[in-house]
């Protein structure tokens, strides 16, 4: 039996190659690779390819992304953005296209159109998503509101979810809330879930606090999971993170209104030239005594290798 770690990542493409390879640790403690990742960059495209363990042990593609500016000005810009899927044996499936576009508002902040297409068994892309952004800025304050549409059985497009979001930003903190709303069984928008964050500089290191809320079955917002990370910057550019993750668990009693303690998380970085070594390390509680973490346990590294490793 093997521990996983997962990363999850925006896609966010360097100007230079890029090399990635995550390992797991299994019970043994011995490492074991799990995936790898390279990206590149030439004029206006940029590709990120995910490759994979077969289960004759080959490095398989399991996933690849090529994103193409297609237009860049004043006004905004113009994305195409394909994700190819492949099967287990690398042999390729489905893909699916995004065409962003983003508009640039007289106030600083930027609206956007996200219309995403998925193929068919004959290549053909149909739209299954659009999702229209409306921003407006006031001071260090960004407001948008979020429509989600998908397409109904006779072909139109219609509002399956709504979002409001309230971001601001100064030179030592960062604060967010988004809120979703989805339609009940009466077809009216309601809240459904909510995600509050807060990040402050704090002696050096900086402290992010982020709460998720969902709908119970009463139909109010609460407390599901929270998590409480504790960010520092070292010499050499790399950062070190320790992160308490609060969750309820299903079927486990719950005595207060606050999720309890689930694991910490610590990742430390190790930068030396162009490569960028990333390891994990979890503490969870065990089932005798859920009150308190246990013993470090190492569950994942990640090795990048490119000028721009973060």
């Amino acid at each position: 039996m093997r521990t996983y770690c997962v990363f999850f990542a925006i896609f966010c493409f360097p100007a230079a190659s890029q090399q990635v390879t995550s390992y797991s640790t299994d019970l043994n403690g011995r490492r074991m690779p799990d995936a790898a990742y390279s990206a590149s960059s030439s004029g206006n495209v940029s590709t990120r390819t995910e490759l994979t363990q077969s289960v004759n042990g080959r490095l398989v593609p399991l996933e690849s992304v090529e994103e193409r500016v297609l237009r860049d000005d004043a006004n905004g810009r113009v994305i195409e953005r394909i994700t190819r899927k492949f099967d287990p044996n690398g042999r390729p499936g489905m893909a699916e296209k995004q065409q962003i576009q983003e508009r640039k508002n007289a106030d600083g902040s930027v609206s956007s159109t996200v219309d995403t297409f998925r193929s068919d068994l004959n290549g053909r892309f149909e739209l299954m998503e659009r999702v229209t952004t409306q921003a407006s800025k006031s001071g260090n304050t960004t407001n948008a509101n979020v429509q989600v549409e998908r397409p109904t059985l006779n072909g139109t497009l219609d509002v399956v979810e709504r979002k409001t979001r309230v971001a601001s930003e100064d030179k030592t903190s960062a604060k967010s809330d988004t809120t979703t709303f989805r339609k009940d069984p009466s077809g009216r928008f309601v809240e459904a879930h909510r995600i509050v964050t807060d990040a402050q500089e704090q002696n050096g290191q900086r402290v992010e606090n982020s709460a998720q809320y969902e709908a119970s079955q009463m139909g109010r917002l609460e407390l599901t999971q929270q998590s409480v990370a504790r960010v520092r910057k070292n010499s050499d550019g790399s950062e070190s993170r320790e992160v308490d993750v609060y969750r309820n668990v299903p079927g486990r009693v719950v005595q207060s209104a606050t999720p309890p303690l689930l694991e910490r998380q610590i990742v430390e970085q190790r930068k030396s030239g162009d490569q960028l070594v990333e390891t994990t390390v979890v503490q969870r509680p065990s089932i005798n005594d859920p009150n308190r973490l246990g013993a470090p346990m190492k569950i994942g590294e990640r090795v990048c290798t490119g000028k721009d490793c973060k």
